[in-house]
């Protein structure tokens, strides 16, 4: 390496060994689990989690201003709702500033059925349509695992795991579980204003059963990447593009050869900028664990060879985001005290910047999903799960600033 590219490395390394995650006092309260997080302009974000509420579960939000969350407001409550640690309830903020927020609520008796319920705030959340349901098929099967890109200025384009192919016939009892009659399957619909559904479409006949989706907008249409399932229970991540007219055949991000009998509920991540794309998930081919990341230029058509993180000791739980002028990456790996949240950094030609665990947690379920947003050019808003001295799961928040980092 030359004289000047070492110290370079080095003096990367120093700085951001300064840049720490700093605790912020978190609205949520004991037993709260399913953090979300979505951008809004100026430097301020929204915080979403569910929360325990009477017999049932209230689904509640906290605007981040840039300093500290604000007032705790409550988007909907309800008995009989699919409260889980990996199908979370999601925001999402349209360019005109309404923003689309989904639950789970159940439909009978099975573990696994359960309806996606939507609505919709033109005032930031200080009123809300009345909720619909986007999917119609009415059987009790598991629907979820939404994710959102932004058709249009007041149009969302809605993405999920939809299981009614997974229904027993009419008089026998429904199953709602997985590997049960049919296959999970990949949906598609615009969500418009007043909730208006349209051009619901199949996009993939067998996918895995309950990784999450992950869905931008690129300058060429949008992109769709989520974990597929073949015959011979290869369930490697499968993407789709809409190139204006129609989706594309469901193709491979890339071949990892992921043979595994069951889902591993460790979904994908991807992040759009134009037509730079970034794809990270997580996979253990031939037994070895990991995170890959890969990188396409001309909006997912191509990706480049996987980067490989964490061989051997990644537990996955990937989250992407654009920060200055690279992205990052944040994932769980094994640790000494469980499992470490690492934060990684990468110049947008995928050369790493930079390596560090931020803080360790729990390995098991009860940490959920950690999820993070940009806050300004060059901090990031996170969000994570940890247990209490009972175990309940409670929502953590904390800001990290890479302000003092030189760009790449």
């Amino acid at each position: 390496m030359p004289r000047a590219a070492f110290f370079t490395v080095i003096m990367l390394m120093a700085l951001f060994a300064r840049a720490e995650l700093r605790p912020l006092e978190s609205p949520p309260g004991s037993g709260s689990l399913a953090p979300r997080l979505a951008p809004l302009d100026e430097g301020r974000a929204v915080l979403t989690w569910l929360e325990p509420d009477g017999n049932g579960h209230a689904f509640r939000f906290s605007v981040f201003d840039g300093d500290s969350f604000g007032d705790v407001s409550t988007i909907a409550r309800g008995e009989d709702w699919f409260a889980n640690w990996a199908d979370t309830p999601g925001l999402f903020v349209l360019p005109n500033g309404d923003w689309l927020a989904h639950w789970l609520v159940k439909s009978g008796p099975a573990t696994f059925a359960y309806d996606v319920v939507m609505a919709r705030s033109q005032d930031e959340g200080k009123s809300w349509s009345e909720p619909k349901i986007p999917h119609r098929d009415g059987t009790q099967t598991e629907h979820g695992f939404v994710s959102y890109f932004a058709w249009d200025e007041d149009v969302a384009g809605a993405v999920w795991l939809d299981g009614r192919e997974t229904a027993v016939e009419e008089g026998a009892e429904h199953s709602g579980h997985h590997g049960h009659a049919g296959d999970m399957t990949l949906r598609a619909a615009r969500i418009g204003p007043g909730l208006a559904v349209s051009e619901k479409q199949l996009l993939d006949e067998r996918v895995c059963d309950c990784c999450m989706t992950a869905s931008a907008m690129t300058d060429e249409g949008p992109l769709v990447i989520y974990r597929g399932r073949s015959e011979n229970e290869i369930r490697d991540i499968r993407k789709l593009r809409h190139d204006g007219e129609g989706w594309s055949q469901p193709e491979l991000v890339h071949d990892d050869g992921w043979q595994i009998g069951g889902c591993p509920v460790n979904g994908p991540d991807l992040i759009a900028d134009g037509n730079d794309v970034v794809a990270a998930w997580f996979t253990m081919p031939d037994g070895q664990p990991q995170v890959r990341v890969a990188i396409s230029r001309d909006a997912g058509r191509d990706f480049s060879r996987p980067l490989e993180l964490g061989i051997d000791q990644a537990l996955g739980r990937v989250a992407l985001e654009w920060l200055g002028e690279g992205f990052v990456i944040a994932w769980l790996t094994e640790g000494e005290a469980g499992a470490s949240l690492m934060l990684t950094g990468f110049d947008r030609e995928g050369t790493q910047r930079f390596s560090r665990e931020l803080l360790t947690m729990d390995a098991g379920r009860v940490s959920g999903f950690p999820v993070m947003v940009r806050i300004g050019e060059h901090s990031l808003l996170l969000a994570w799960t940890e247990p209490g001295h009972d175990r309940r799961p409670t929502v953590r928040a904390g800001w990290i600033d890479l302000s003092q980092e030189p760009e790449s």
